[in-house]
């Protein structure tokens, strides 16, 4: 959260930022295009069986959002009008959305801002306010969890713009490569294939490489390796290996490298699934380690697929 002089009523908005790596016109058009808001404005676990944008001033956006099966919502669908105040095409939009909680009952209705700007290497900065009438309004809002209900919802935009349902966003801070998924599988599955040897031969590895060989002490101080090489052999390949300086099980993961970065994996539940997130210190250049990284958890999130069609 955030707050500047250019924001009305500092005191009961609240202001999110957030960079994607895609260009304005494709962010923009993520949040006017129904089928796209559709997967990705209910937060996580939660999806939208009506969705309506009319994006002029007077006009309508409606996102119903269903809550995942089992508690503690059972599956309910809450309603989410809205009517659009402001449209500037790829710039800005303001609209209202007052949430149904209750047939007859409504949540304070939150007023939206959202400005896109234009960043550095074809990225988009958005900048969103969500305002409430009363600074209890607020409050309240916040205390059932505002912040995280948009953070999440951003989280699974950037999952839209990259077109990976799994992807939650990639940053880098320094020289600290941070990504998050979240898989459609318990974390105790998402755990076992993320650190069981004959599952991360299946999946630790770049396009058109293989990992033939893992090996795994799963214990403070214990050792993990994986051989990685060109799947034509057209290399020997090299060896990826560390020490671990932290094991908590089905939650946490962090490993000394052998070229003295540091690797850490967290694991937590969410609504229908498991979030992972993977930082880890630069060796090669940012655009390198990204897409080399990128490709490795989708190898994961394929392979953690096929096992959760087994169960």
């Amino acid at each position: 959260m955030a707050t500047g002089n250019s924001v009305a009523a500092p005191d009961r908005t609240l202001v999110t930022t957030r960079v994607f790596d895609a260009p304005r016109e494709l962010v923009y058009r993520a949040w006017t295009d129904a089928t796209q808001l559709a997967k990705w404005f209910p937060p996580e676990g939660f999806s939208s069986p009506r969705c309506e944008v009319d994006a002029r001033p007077g006009g309508v956006i409606r996102v119903d959002m269903k809550a995942p099966d089992g508690p503690p919502f059972d599956g309910k669908v809450f309603p989410g009008p809205g009517v659009f105040r402001e449209v500037v095409p790829n710039e800005r939009l303001v609209f209202t959305m007052e949430p149904e909680v209750a047939p007859g009952q409504s949540m304070p209705m939150v007023l939206m801002t959202v400005r896109f700007e234009d960043h550095a290497g074809n990225k988009t900065k958005l900048t969103i306010e969500q305002t409430l009438p009363t600074v209890a309004d607020f409050e309240a809002m916040a205390k059932q969890g505002m912040a995280q209900g948009i953070r999440e919802s951003l989280d699974k935009l950037a999952g839209v713009l990259s077109g990976n349902s799994t992807d939650r966003g990639v940053t880098v801070s320094g020289r600290t490569l941070t990504l998050m998924r979240v898989f459609n599988a318990p974390r105790e599955l998402v755990w076992t294939a993320y650190t069981d040897p004959k599952h991360i031969t299946k999946w630790m590895f770049a396009n058109d490489w293989e990992s033939p060989v893992a090996k795994q002490d799963l214990r403070v101080g214990g050792r993990f390796s994986v051989t990685m090489r060109p799947a034509d052999g057209s290399e020997e390949g090299f060896v990826f290996d560390g020490t671990y300086r932290e094991v908590v099980t089905q939650e946490r993961l962090v490993l000394d490298t052998s070229d003295g970065r540091v690797m850490t994996t967290t694991f937590e539940d969410v609504l229908g699934g498991t979030r992972l997130t993977l930082s880890l210190g630069m060796a090669l250049d940012e655009a390198q380690e990204r897409l080399g990284y990128t490709q490795i958890l989708d190898h994961f999130a394929a392979h953690l697929a096929t096992l959760s069609d087994r169960k």
